[in-house]
């Protein structure tokens, strides 16, 4: 299949702080930031879509009481108002209306905290991933890294939910989900790290993109198959299961190599398209 050209915009978002010995096993001691990066994306068809929403004014106001103010304690915020993605659009000629679906990789903050700027998106996500957030509250979804009043109200009246895929496999990834039928727009499964975490394959001007959210927090992780520290361990969903998703990205990466893989945090990644 010919699969049509996507146009991509990756966008800066803000980031929060974080020890690279804590994303990569054997890092330093050293402060590292992480970057929250969004995909702004344009089917010749379909219109304008967006990979996650990544930081935003939201987060601050959602984060200034107990318990989630503990989120700014754990990763201490470094965040512009100007940076919101629903600010950036006007450097596209758009508007959040323009808008017409947000995927959404997986409800922790750092890639939901946009998402109530845009009243008119359609969302996709996996429906396991809404079934793990859509219950907690409080200490309960705080431990999983949700903020609950990031999202919009009706959320479920405009969300597509996702079942497990079962459409053409990706080399080490598996089983995809075309969103358009194209071969333009591959979401892939990429457990672990969240309940119901997704990645997404893109064929852009610039090459195929690989998006792959928290599957790694560092495209060294990826080369190298080294897990985050065992501490993350009460951060995540399945740490067996992140384990085996960074063999996956790897495989992935050694079957594709014209493939640029992005992790949504990883400083080189951030560096290479963004300017930083």
């Amino acid at each position: 299949m010919n699969s049509p050209t996507v146009r991509c915009q990756i966008l800066d978002t803000g980031y929060c702080l974080a020890s690279e010995s804590m994303m990569i096993r054997g890092g330093r001691h050293q402060t590292v930031a992480c970057h929250a990066l969004v995909a702004l994306l344009h089917h010749p068809q379909h219109g304008w879509l967006l990979w996650d929403t990544g930081y935003a004014p939201h987060m601050l106001a959602e984060t200034t009481r107990l318990p989630f103010r503990l989120y700014r304690v754990m990763t201490p915020l470094r965040l512009r108002p100007e940076l919101a993605v629903a600010a950036q659009l006007v450097h596209f000629g758009l508007e959040p209306a323009n808008i017409g679906t947000i995927i959404i990789s997986h409800f922790h903050a750092d890639h939901v905290a946009g998402m109530r700027d845009f009243p008119r998106a359609r969302f996709m996500v996996a429906r396991s991933a809404y079934a793990d957030f859509a219950h907690r509250r409080g200490l309960n979804a705080l431990r999983r890294g949700y903020v609950p009043a990031l999202v919009p109200a009706d959320f479920a009246a405009r969300a597509q939910l996702l079942e497990p895929f079962s459409g053409e496999a990706l080399p080490g990834l598996g089983p995809t989900h075309d969103i358009f039928g194209d071969g333009s727009l591959l979401l892939v499964e990429l457990p672990g790290h969240a309940r119901g975490q997704l990645g997404l394959l893109a064929t852009t001007e610039r090459g195929r993109v690989l998006f792959a959210a928290d599957g790694a927090w560092m495209r060294r992780a990826i080369r190298e198959r080294r897990a985050p520290h065992a501490i993350t361990r009460l951060l995540v969903d399945d740490m067996r299961a992140v384990r085996t998703t960074l063999e996956r990205l790897h495989a992935f990466a050694a079957a594709c190599p014209d493939v640029t893989i992005v992790p949504t945090h990883c400083p080189e990644a951030y560096a290479e398209l963004c300017g930083g």
